[in-house]
């Protein structure tokens, strides 16, 4: 049984998580008091999709082993931390440290980044004091990852501290700690380590970019970026990006015009976030026509494109162009962001259509999008610009209402009625459209409505 076993797990293909085999593979193996658990959830790690509940299962699995190899360890860690599973990438590294089970130096990276997020600073730093034990120091991978860690829980001086015990300084440790001073603000000690490295990467370049675009320094960062050119340094996407970004703060559309040619040169025109951030940039340069076209262009858009195009025409005066492309959007079932209907919610306050505005807000309010402030506020804004001041008031009253509602994690449940009618029980949820006579009883509803109000009753929704 076992040698079958053994030769019926090597000879699989990974193993999904969900395949109707696993479970009964792994209920065989329990039943048969076989010890091929590790090599089962070997196999099984090796088939992961990006779930969070095939990972916790391959935890239980993990636990459930007396002392697991050093391997399976790495590779359990490395894939919670992946999925942002930081809590179950910290326990497992910690049940097979208890265990007993020899840490090997593939595990430390993956464990650091889950302290750094969560943030647990002090289990990294038993993390550190682990790697120094074991004398997994020297590796540049660790060394780059406890130099990440303490930049991200704001220690930068134990950060430094970690760098300067390093003999050699490879590029990617220089990086890491001019990436943690850029998020401290501390330009100067970032340039600093720049200038003293004595051999750069294209990270190195951008590090420092983007460092100066952060804290505003637009100048700086374009004049770095021609010396980058001028000592043959070969920018990359991320390069281009943050500098198209420097350029739509600016209104530099000069300087974005050189760097849309390098992205030709580079072969990058079909990158997406690229061509994203040219288009964004002559949105905010002004050049709307010019976005148009390399809208047009693009053969794949994601809802950041489609809103950026849209911005573009309702923050230049267009909002006619802003609300055909937003139906246009809809039409090729591109769900909209906050982003997009902010913008498109500014072109209906442009155009003061009541007609308009009540079909864009009818919209939002079907497909529940009004859930974020700037979208309550702007529906507020856009309604009162639009002479419904009765509109205006609703959405107020009720963006104050879902925030204090947020605040105190109060849902709101769907409201329904329900009548008996021959035996049976007839149930109707808001706007309700699925009864088989939906059409006979919204007719007879509003001929009521109509004679109601006929005869004069002049209905009371304040309490509504």
């Amino acid at each position: 049984m076992r040698e079958r076993l053994i030769s019926l797990l090597h000879r699989s293909r990974p193993l999904p998580p969900h395949h109707r085999h696993v479970a009964q593979i792994h209920a065989l193996l329990l039943r048969s008091h076989l010890d091929l658990l590790p090599l089962f959830l070997d196999r099984l790690l090796l088939g992961l999709s990006p779930s969070a509940a095939a990972v916790r299962h391959a935890r239980k699995l993990f636990d459930a082993l007396p002392q697991p190899d050093s391997d399976l360890c790495s590779s359990v860690v490395s894939a919670c931390s992946k999925l942002s599973l930081h809590r179950e990438a910290l326990a497992a590294f910690y049940s097979a440290h208890r265990k007993g089970s020899p840490i090997l130096f593939l595990s430390i990276p993956p464990v650091l980044k889950s302290c750094a997020w969560l943030p647990a600073a002090d289990q990294g730093k038993q993390v550190h004091c682990h790697v120094l034990l074991r004398g997994f120091g020297s590796n540049v991978f660790i060394q780059a990852a406890l130099i990440d860690f303490y930049c991200k829980t704001g220690d930068l001086g134990s950060a430094r501290r970690a760098f300067d015990e390093i003999a050699i300084k490879d590029p990617v440790i220089v990086n890491c700690l001019i990436s943690g001073y850029s998020k401290a603000g501390d330009v100067v000690e970032a340039r600093r380590l720049f200038d003293n490295m004595t051999k750069r990467t294209s990270a190195s370049w951008n590090s420092m970019i983007s460092c100066y675009a952060h804290s505003g320094n637009f100048a700086e960062a374009l004049t770095l970026f021609e010396r980058m050119l001028k000592e043959k340094a070969r920018p990359n996407e991320i390069t281009v990006v943050t500098l198209l970004s420097i350029c739509a703060k600016l209104g530099d559309l000069k300087t974005g015009l050189k760097i849309k040619c390098l992205i030709s040169d580079m072969g990058l025109t079909t990158d997406l976030i690229v061509r994203t951030a040219v288009l964004e940039m002559y949105v905010k340069c002004g050049a709307v026509d010019e976005a148009r076209r390399e809208f047009d262009e693009m053969v794949h858009r994601d809802v950041v494109a489609w809103s950026a195009m849209i911005a573009g025409y309702a923050q230049n005066g267009r909002p006619d162009e802003a609300l055909e492309l937003f139906e246009r959007m809809k039409a090729e079932n591109c769900k909209p962001n906050e982003v997009t209907l902010v913008s498109i919610l500014s072109a209906s306050a442009q155009l003061g259509s009541v007609e308009f505005g009540q079909h864009i807000g009818s919209y939002i309010e079907s497909q529940e999008l009004a859930s974020g402030v700037y979208v309550g506020s702007a529906l507020v804004d856009m309604y009162s610009k639009c002479g419904n001041i009765g509109g205006a008031r609703r959405w107020e009253e009720a963006r104050k209402t879902r925030d204090l509602m947020r605040h105190k994690n109060v849902q709101k449940l769907y409201a329904y009625s329900w009548i008996e009618l021959e035996g049976a029980v007839h149930k109707f949820l808001v706007e309700d459209t699925s009864h088989p006579s939906c059409d006979e009883i919204y007719k007879a509803v509003d001929g009521l409505s109509l004679q109601l109000k006929w005869v004069g009753y002049d209905p009371n929704l304040e309490l509504i």
